[in-house]
C-alpha cells in the first residue's frame, strides 16, 4: 500500500476512534451521573452481556492507537459479540446505523496493521 494511502487510513482510524471513545464516554457519565451509578447494579443478564461486549469494542477503539491489530480485532469482535447478543435476546438486531459506525475505526485499524506489517515482512 502506497505510505501516503496508509497514514491517511491510520490516522482517519485514530481520529474517529478518539471521537467515538470521547462521545461513549460523554454518554456514560451523563447517564451515571442523571441515574446514578446503583442503576449498574440492577441490569439484566442481557443488559450486562451487551455492555460487556460494547466495553470490549471500547477498549479496543483506545488500545488500536498503539496496537492496531489488537484495537482492531477488540472493536470489531466486540460490536459483533453485541449484535450477536441483541440478536439472540430480541430475536432482530439493533435498529439504525449507529453502532455500525463504531465498527470502522476497527476495520481501519485492522487496514492499517495488516497493510503495515505486510510492508514490514515484503517490504
Amino acid at each position: 500500500m502506497n505510505e501516503k494511502i496508509a497514514q491517511i487510513i491510520r490516522w482517519t482510524s485514530r481520529v474517529l476512534a478518539a471521537l467515538l471513545a470521547a462521545l461513549i464516554l460523554l454518554i456514560f457519565i451523563g447517564e451515571a451521573v442523571a441515574d446514578g451509578m446503583g442503576s449498574l447494579n440492577v441490569l439484566t443478564l442481557r443488559e450486562q452481556l451487551m455492555m460487556a461486549a460494547f466495553f470490549i469494542a471500547f477498549l479496543g477503539l483506545i488500545l488500536g492507537w498503539l496496537r492496531e491489530k489488537l484495537g482492531g480485532w477488540l472493536v470489531v469482535g466486540g460490536m459483533a459479540a453485541f449484535y450477536l447478543l441483541d440478536l439472540v435476546f430480541s430475536g432482530t438486531f439493533p435498529q439504525g446505523a449507529t453502532f455500525l459506525l463504531i465498527a470502522i475505526p476497527g476495520l481501519l485499524y485492522l487496514l492499517s496493521g495488516y497493510s503495515n506489517s505486510e510492508s514490514k515482512t515484503f517490504g
